[in-house]
């Protein structure tokens, strides 16, 4: 054989082998990434089954405090976070009286501005919104002062319109003409569609609603949740609302209609949410409906 045939075929034997180590090194790591994640998604799936019983033994808590007479109940029903540590995570608890929350089809536009301006400077955007909210929700399509109608969500290029029906959920009211997904963030947990009542219950009202009543400054609300608070652990009646305007409260005895949002935290990186719709009645708390998130490492775990 010639020298540089002989050449030429180690040439091509080793260019052979170099495509064969590669290879080798191509399958190597992709198996080496496999290995990591399924490693993770074991972990993942670990953690979040060890999170949804943390959660669900929150719910469980909850609705062992609502079954009790109003004057045993430990924790008070106005969305307030309660933290119960259990084993290796930090539960998080908050009841929610809905009659405390401002209702999407029964609140008249001065609650719904008023919520909206807890957030929302700009008078003019909180007009259209207040309008558009109340035009999606009426059963005609006759267009309020600053509201909004079919040929308004086609001029801003939607390719639909007002439902002229009642909102059926919360989540609706993202479609509504110049909603922004951040404003609905900021208010999407004072709002109900569970309230059968135009106004709102300022025993059980979040912080934000109690704001969203004209002429409530931080401090009255503050001052008033500090002592609803106080009054509630040492057993006294509930206080005085006469600081409030009166035509937006409602009164009479607490509404049946609740929600419990847990949340079980682990490592602060994984977190484990149960939302849970019921009835109270008597003392006998029966959930309608759960819904429940888990939120893993390297995912938004804004609450």
């Amino acid at each position: 054989m010639s020298s540089s045939k002989y050449n030429k075929q180690r040439g091509i034997a080793l260019v052979s082998v170099l495509w064969l180590l590669l290879l080798l090194t191509v399958l190597a790591s992709g198996l080496s990434v496999n290995s990591r994640n399924q490693a993770r998604q074991s972990g993942n799936i670990a953690n979040a089954t060890q999170l949804h019983h943390g959660a669900d033994a929150g719910l469980q808590l909850a609705l062992l405090a609502l079954a009790q007479t109003a004057d045993q109940q430990p924790w008070l029903a106005d969305g307030s976070p309660y933290v119960v540590p259990f084993d290796d995570m930090e539960v998080y608890i908050a009841l929610f009286n809905e009659s405390g929350r401002i209702d999407l089809n029964t609140a008249g536009p001065e609650l719904l501005d008023g919520l909206l301006a807890t957030v929302e400077p700009d008078d003019a955007l909180r007009a259209r919104l207040t309008d558009a909210i109340m035009d999606w929700r009426d059963g005609d399509d006759l267009r309020r002062l600053n509201g909004a109608e079919l040929d308004d969500y086609l001029a801003t290029g939607l390719n639909y319109g007002p439902a002229n029906a009642p909102f059926k959920s919360v989540e609706e009211l993202q479609q509504v003409l110049e909603m922004t997904p951040a404003l609905y963030r900021q208010i999407r947990h004072s709002l109900t569609l569970r309230n059968p009542r135009r106004g709102i219950n300022p025993q059980f009202a979040p912080r934000q609603v109690l704001l969203a009543l004209p002429g409530v400054s931080e401090s009255t609300a503050d001052q008033f949740i500090e002592d609803r608070r106080a009054r509630h652990e040492a057993g006294q009646p509930p206080p005085a609302t006469d600081m409030f305007p009166q035509s937006l409260l409602s009164g009479g005895a607490p509404g049946v209609n609740y929600t419990i949002h847990t949340e079980a935290r682990m490592n602060t990186v994984y977190r484990y949410r149960l939302t849970a719709s019921l009835i109270n009645r008597r003392g006998r708390p029966q959930v309608l409906k759960t819904e429940q998130e888990f939120v893993p490492l390297f995912t938004d775990t804004t609450p």
